[in-house]
């Protein structure tokens, strides 16, 4: 191996050289190349024939939409194109891939050649993944802030004039009862609507710590 391919080697790059044909046959990859796939090269070559068509037979979506990207990028004359490719070991693990395509003026029997330059984003991906679930969770638990806060002050607002309500009547009955302390019946009766509007105001009291505590929950 020369120093050349050494450097190549090392880097974990995977390098192929395809025709742009139906198939997108391979006429020479890395070895790198061939161990994202699980497969030696005699192996793939065997098992597949050096044609990616038959080797994504399975997830035939993926090699269309793929080939899509090519050719419109090869016929609107680009020198380069760019895309994310899933890639399926031989033991079932998927990985995914960076792809740069680059066009060459090469043909071989009138069919264009393009060289593919490839490495591992899985890794990326799963990082970008985790941060989108993150933002999503925290914008999630903002919104609930948010209409705690609207529904705490709406709450607050109402429970602040039930509060008034109920003081205010037992207080009025406080006032009735002091000034007919010697009327029995009368002071019973405010007596009476003092406990009966002191249990609401206690339950209104216990509602709101209830209603408070299951919101931050």
């Amino acid at each position: 191996m020369s120093e050349f391919d050494t450097i190549i080697e090392g880097m974990h790059f995977g390098i192929s050289k395809h025709l742009m044909d139906k198939h997108f046959t391979i006429l020479w990859a890395n070895r790198y190349a061939y161990e994202m796939t699980g497969y030696t090269k005699d192996e793939f070559s065997n098992r597949y024939h050096n044609k990616i068509d038959e080797y994504y037979k399975k997830d035939r979506e993926t090699f269309d939409r793929v080939m899509k990207v090519i050719e419109d990028s090869y016929n609107r004359k680009e020198t380069v194109c760019r895309f994310e490719c899933p890639v399926k070991s031989k033991r079932g693990a998927v990985a995914w891939v960076q792809i740069n395509g680059m066009f060459s003026n090469e043909k071989y029997r009138g069919i264009p050649i393009i060289w593919s330059v490839f490495y591992d984003i899985t890794d990326t991906l799963e990082a970008q993944k985790e941060l989108v679930q993150k933002t999503e969770k925290l914008n999630s638990e903002l919104q609930k802030v948010d209409k705690m806060k609207q529904l705490t002050g709406e709450f607050l607002e109402e429970l602040s004039r039930d509060v008034r309500s109920l003081v205010n009547i037992i207080t009025g009955m406080a006032d009735v009862a002091e000034l007919y302390l010697t009327d029995q019946t009368t002071c019973e009766n405010c007596l009476k609507n003092i406990r009966r509007t002191s249990s609401k105001l206690k339950k209104k009291i216990l509602d709101a710590r209830r209603i408070f505590h299951e919101e931050a929950s």
